[in-house]
C-alpha cells in the first residue's frame, strides 16, 4: 500500500505541473474582429497543442476566438488560375499553369470530373516556358469520384517556389485521360497564407572528411515546428542527395542509447530553387547530412527555415485590455465565434502580441498555525518519549516480579 500511495502522489504532482506563458495585445482602437499572428516564439511555448491558449480581458474573462490555418477553405476564397496549355500527347495529359503574381507557392488546386480512374503525376516549374526544372515526380492521386457532385477537389502538394509557369504531367500510359476542369487557389481576404521565417536556430556546418559528408547542424532554445527549408547554393553545377537526421534514444537490452533517425530525403541541384516541405519536423536539434561523394564541399550562401503562419480572429472591444495566456493544463475551448466567420467576413483589423514571456511562479508563504511550528512537533516527540519510558518501565516491573516468583 505505501508504494501505491508513493506512486498515486507521483502522478498527481505530475499533472498538477503547468507551463504558463503572457503576452499583452496591443492597444484596441477600434471594435471588432481582430487577427492575431501566432509567432514562432508562441507557437513553441504551446508545443503545437493550441488547446491550452486563451484570450483573457481586464476581469480575466475568456474572450472567443477562431483558431485559423492557411488551408482552412471556410476562411478562404477559390481564385482560379488560367490555364495556358492543355494537350494530350504520346500518352501524357499536361496542363501549364502561369503564375502571375509571383507570390510563394506551395500547393494547387485541381477540380476533376468524376473519374474511379487513379493517376501517377509529375510536376515541372519554369521562368520562361522553355526550361523545366523537377518539383515533384511520380506521385499519385486517386479518390477522384463523388456521391454527391459531378467533380472532386484535390490539393496538390510541391516544394515552395516562385516559378512563373507550372507544368503538370498526367501519365496515361496504363489508363485513360482524366478531365481537368479547372485550377487555382485558395487566398483570404484577411490574412496572408505566406510562410514565415524561423530565426531562433545557431546553424554550425562541419565537414567530415572520412565519410565525404556536410553536415549542418541547427541548434535552438526550443523546438520549433519548419514546414519547409531553403538553401541558397553559389556553386554552379551540382546535384546531392541530402537527409535531414534527429536524435532519439531507444533502450538495448538494459542500457539506453542514442542515435540518429532519418526523418527526410531530398535531393539538392543546380537545375532547382532548392526548397522543400516538410510534415515532420518539430524539432530543438536537427542536423542537415549532403553526401559530397568525390565532389567539393557546396558553397552554401545561406539556408533558411521557414513555418506557415496560424492565426487567432476575435471580436475585441475598443480600448479594452486583453492578455494572450498559455497553460498546457488547459482544455479544448468551445465557443460559437466559428459559426460567424468566413471568406465573406470583410472587416478585419491586425493586432500584435507583445512582451511575451514565460510566467515565473512566486512561492506564497502563509503564516503557520501552531499545530504546524516546529514547537508542536517537540511536544510531541516529547509526550511520545514519556509514554514509551512509561510503558517500558512497567514492562521492566512486571519481569522482575515474575523471576521472584
Amino acid at each position: 500500500m505505501k508504494k501505491y500511495s508513493i506512486l498515486i502522489t507521483l502522478f498527481l504532482s505530475l499533472t498538477g505541473f503547468s507551463q504558463n506563458y503572457t503576452g499583452t495585445l496591443d492597444t484596441i482602437s477600434k471594435k471588432g474582429l481582430h487577427t492575431i499572428l501566432l509567432t514562432s516564439k508562441i507557437r513553441s511555448a504551446t508545443k503545437e497543442n493550441f488547446n491550452s491558449l486563451r484570450i483573457k480581458d481586464s476581469q480575466k474573462n475568456e474572450v472567443p476566438y477562431v483558431l485559423i490555418h492557411p488551408r482552412d477553405k471556410a476562411f478562404l476564397n477559390f481564385v482560379p488560375k488560367k490555364i495556358t496549355k492543355k494537350a494530350i500527347k504520346d500518352s501524357v495529359t499536361s496542363i501549364i499553369i502561369e503564375n502571375k503574381t509571383g507570390k510563394v507557392c506551395d500547393y494547387i488546386a485541381l477540380k476533376i470530373a468524376n473519374t474511379a480512374i487513379t493517376k501517377r503525376y509529375t510536376i515541372y516549374g519554369s521562368d520562361d516556358k522553355k526550361n523545366w526544372f523537377g518539383l515533384v515526380a511520380n506521385k499519385r492521386i486517386s479518390g477522384l469520384k463523388s456521391s454527391n457532385h459531378t467533380s472532386v477537389e484535390k490539393l496538390i502538394s510541391f516544394p515552395l517556389n516562385t516559378y512563373r509557369f507550372l507544368r503538370i504531367n498526367f501519365d496515361d500510359r496504363y489508363s485513360l485521360p482524366i478531365n481537368i476542369l479547372e485550377v487555382g487557389n485558395y487566398e483570404s481576404q484577411f490574412f496572408t497564407q505566406n510562410p514565415i521565417e524561423i530565426n531562433h536556430f545557431e546553424k554550425n556546418v562541419t565537414q567530415i572528411k572520412n565519410r565525404k559528408v556536410t553536415q549542418l547542424k541547427f541548434t535552438g532554445n526550443n523546438t520549433h515546428k519548419i514546414d519547409a527549408i531553403s538553401f541558397d547554393i553559389k556553386t554552379e553545377f551540382f546535384q546531392r542527395n541530402a537527409k535531414i537526421l534527429v536524435e532519439r534514444t531507444r533502450k538495448v537490452k538494459k542500457r539506453i542509447e542514442t542515435y540518429n533517425q532519418v526523418i527526410a530525403n531530398f535531393q539538392l541541384s543546380s537545375k532547382n530553387k532548392n526548397t522543400f516541405a516538410f510534415n515532420n519536423l518539430n524539432e530543438k536539434e536537427f542536423i542537415v547530412e549532403i553526401d559530397n561523394q568525390d565532389n567539393p564541399a557546396l558553397e552554401i550562401e545561406s539556408v533558411q527555415l521557414f513555418q506557415k503562419p496560424i492565426y487567432l480572429v476575435s471580436n475585441l472591444k475598443e480600448k479594452e485590455s486583453y492578455n494572450l495566456v498559455i497553460d498546457s493544463t488547459y482544455k479544448k475551448p468551445s465557443y460559437d465565434l466559428g459559426n460567424f466567420i468566413s471568406d465573406k467576413t470583410k472587416t478585419i483589423s491586425k493586432v500584435e502580441i507583445t512582451n511575451f514571456s514565460k510566467v515565473e511562479k512566486k512561492q506564497i508563504f502563509k503564516e503557520k498555525s501552531f499545530w504546524e511550528t516546529n514547537l508542536f512537533m517537540w511536544i510531541c516527540i516529547l509526550f511520545g518519549g514519556i509514554i514509551v519510558v512509561y510503558f517500558t518501565q512497567g514492562l521492566l516491573k512486571d519481569i522482575n516480579k515474575r523471576e521472584e516468583n
